[in-house]
This record gives structure tokens, sequence and C-alpha cells, in this order.
């Protein structure tokens, strides 16, 4: 995550966080893992300092529309799909999923695995060439084509940065936003 590509995903999460724990659970805080190097989960969400869920993220350039034109199916690696169940068992709570969809700026929730680990979504499995990481480059690997017909679909605001002190400030607190 340290190349330009790897920090604009990295910006692109925050904002889907911040839409995440502005609408859902009241008190919930979304904790990420480190970002400079591999982790089994993407973050936790915590509530008065207790882990409620641990959840994956993804940001895609593309539209919720799109996303109903390709059969409305969100594609992980398994893998990493796996090591959030296992990781969500081990601590006995849920694994969320949170899609950001970028073109529309539309954030989409959904249960992956339960405290047991057990997925929860219809979902179905494919050995295909998808792109290996952010950077780029393809690779060939088993991919989780999740249903997204249960998920729950919210709008992801813009985070505005106040620059005189470089803290972020959520853009209904500044009234109009102009560029």
């Amino acid at each position: 995550m340290l190349t330009a590509k790897g920090q604009l995903s990295v910006a692109q999460e925050a904002e889907l966080l911040r839409a995440i724990e502005r609408i859902f659970t009241a008190g919930i805080t979304c904790v990420p893992t480190p970002k400079n190097g591999p982790a089994r989960v993407d973050g936790a969400l915590v509530k008065a300092g207790v882990i409620e869920g641990v959840f994956e993220t993804k940001c895609r350039d593309a539209s919720r529309a799109q996303m109903r034109e390709w059969g409305d199916e969100w594609l992980l690696t398994f893998d990493k799909l796996l090591d959030g169940a296992n990781v969500a068992r081990g601590l006995g709570v849920p694994l969320f999923g949170f899609l950001y969809l970028l073109r529309d700026r539309t954030g989409l929730a959904l249960r992956l695995a339960d405290a047991d680990g057990y997925f929860l979504p219809a979902m179905r499995l494919a050995r295909t060439e998808t792109q290996a990481t952010c950077n780029g480059g393809k690779i060939i690997r088993t991919n989780a084509y999740v249903s997204l017909a249960k998920a729950r679909e919210f709008s992801v605001p813009p985070i505005v940065y106040n620059i005189a002190d470089e803290r972020a400030v959520p853009p209904h607190s500044l009234g109009v936003v102009s560029q």
C-alpha cells in the first residue's frame, strides 16, 4: 500500500469506513488493520472497546448498475474469504463485507459469515485469472462470486479535508461544498 495506487485505495477505504460509522449501529468504530503488509482481515468493528465483528473491504471502479449487469456478484479471493471467516470464528464474531462502488459513491454491506465461520450469502466458486493486487499484475486463483441480493445499500459521501489543520471533516458539516 506504499505505491500511489495503494495510497489511493487507502483513502477510498477511509471514505467507506467513515460512511459505515455514520449509518450503522451507534457507537461502532471501524478500526483498520495496518496497511504496510498483508492481513487476514481489513479491520474490526469495535463498540465500547469490544470487537463486534471483523470486515473485508473492497473499492471497485464500477457503479451499482454495472454490478447488476454483471450478475450482481462481488468477486472476492476465496482464500481471503476463508481467512476472514476463520478470524471471525476465532474471535466469536461475524465477518462483514463492505464494497465501495466508486462510480456512483455507493456502498454495499453484507454479512459474509456468522460467528461460527459459516458463510451466509449464496456464492459460487471459480478458478479464474484476475488482477493480482491494486497495483496490477495477473494471477490465476480460486475466487468467490458472492451474491449481492441481500446487501444493504448506502451512499458514501466524500471526506473533505480542512487543509489548515489537516483533519477530515464530513461534508454535511460544511454546508455547501465547492471544488
